[in-house]
């Protein structure tokens, strides 16, 4: 824990007419996540990280060739390996690996083991390599996939993958748009519009009435932005630069910064929101030889990660950030770290996502025993009501639910390591956490407290 929090923290948040539901781009560390010296040095690190673990999850139930998906669970994994959200990859493919792990030792689904089909969903800036991986699984005959956690990616795929009549179960997603978008599309995760309800009255609260915002320009910065705007100007500040409409948010693919450091700083802000993925290991630099002291920084859940080989001893000392999602039990953390690491993965850095992704396939898992075969039709015609949209027995693992399933019990609900509500209507949750965070010493960001609307 940090050693104190700067102004007071947000006490709940509320998904409906208040904070419309939704899901962005991915985001960031529940204690941290790796990044390097540079973009690309970051991106391709953490794609090594990541692809040794993703082509063996869980060697043990590779799908074979063939098999079927209305029999046999066939999990198609759209998880981002490579490009520039590389850093998210680890955590979820853990969980995922975790939970079909914990599936099979209960029994399976349906009394016959899942199985896994490993690709990489990469990110908006690396399109063909999305559309390529979908089609693989889509090709393979899956039961569900679960990915992706860009936005941006699940918005270019979800056309093709609902065409198919096969559910997409995203983990991460927390663009807006994305509420409602299908029927055979899901999440468990929180939205950007709640993060931005609660980081907009966060920094207002801290004392802050001129905030600048450095925003990258896809579905997730912007939304993410809109929100955070939103709540600032509700709670008297204003946003002097990098606002909506204003056309100043920076492309994706921006490597100097000076320009838009130099524009910010023209503004005079209190404090600057820096809403972006690994694009932050140039930003916080610039800001830095401009003379901006960081502690007046927010960060946002696609870069709230561990810098402590990144920057200079306490450079990012003293400044905030929000994530979606909850911060996951040490004992959890450690269960996926396990399982990363028999299949070759290193240390992972930021557990963002890791009890989100391991909800999902347990959901999924647990929709296909509801409904007596693993067809993608059956996954989604049941997904709701094993998630406790009907109410029913609470139950908080597959191997509990599963077998009250196998005893007549129609109606359970599934409370997870996510801590989510049911899902709803528009298969979101209808309850989550948001957690704040906070950098003290060595540019290493510290759990201070997650709340639950």
């Amino acid at each position: 824990m940090p050693a104190h929090r700067r102004g007071r923290m947000l006490t709940a948040w509320a998904l409906g007419a208040a904070a419309a539901v939704t899901l962005a781009a991915c985001s960031t560390p529940s204690g941290g996540s790796s990044a390097s010296t540079s973009a690309s040095a970051s991106t391709s690190a953490s794609a090594s990280a990541a692809a040794t673990p993703a082509a063996t999850i869980a060697a043990a139930t590779q799908c074979a060739s063939g098999a079927d998906p209305k029999t046999q669970f066939k999990l198609g994994t759209f998880l981002p390996l490579t490009g520039s959200l590389a850093f998210l990859g680890p955590a979820a493919v853990g969980g995922a690996g975790l939970a079909l792990q914990d599936v099979n030792a209960a029994g399976g689904v349906n009394g016959k083991p899942a199985c896994s089909i490993p690709t990489d969903s990469s990110d908006a800036d690396n399109p063909t390599v999305g559309s390529t991986n979908v089609k693989k699984l889509l090709q393979a005959k899956v039961s569900a996939i679960l990915g992706a956690e860009s936005s941006s990616v699940s918005e270019a795929v979800l056309p093709t993958v609902a065409a198919t009549g096969t559910v997409m179960f995203s983990p991460a997603n927390t663009d807006d748009a994305l509420s409602g978008a299908s029927k055979w599309y899901f999440r468990d995760a929180p939205p950007n519009s709640v993060e931005g309800n609660a980081l907009g009255k966060q920094i207002v609260a801290d004392g802050n009435q001129k905030v600048g915002m450095l925003v990258f320009n896809d579905s997730y910065g912007t939304n993410l932005r809109d929100a955070t705007q939103k709540a600032i100007e509700a709670s008297g500040g204003a946003v002097v630069y990098g606002a909506k409409g204003k056309n100043q948010e920076f492309s994706s693919k921006e490597t100097n910064f000076s320009s838009q450091v130099s524009a910010v700083l023209a503004t005079k802000p209190d404090a600057i929101v820096i809403i972006a993925f690994d694009q932050t290991a140039q930003i916080v630099p610039a800001l830095v030889s401009a003379g901006w002291k960081m502690s007046k920084s927010y960060l946002v859940d696609g870069n709230l990660n561990d810098y402590t080989k990144t920057f200079p001893a306490n450079t990012m000392n003293g400044a905030q950030g929000t994530t979606q999602g909850v911060n996951p039990s040490a004992a959890f953390k450690q269960k996926v770290q396990a399982w990363y690491s028999k299949a070759g993965g290193s240390t992972i850095t930021s557990y963002s996502y890791s009890a989100e992704a391991y909800d999902a396939v347990v959901l999924m898992a647990l929709a296909a025993d509801r409904g007596g075969d693993s067809s993608s039709a059956t996954i989604q015609s049941n997904l709701l009501a094993v998630s406790g949209a009907n109410g029913g027995t609470v139950c908080k693992s597959y191997s509990a639910c599963s077998a009250l399933i196998k005893k007549g019990t129609k109606s359970i609900h599934y409370e997870g390591f996510a801590g989510i509500g049911p899902l709803n209507a528009k298969h979101d949750p209808s309850s989550g956490y948001i957690s704040v965070y906070q950098y003290v010493g060595n540019n290493d960001s510290k759990f201070v407290n997650s709340v639950r609307g």
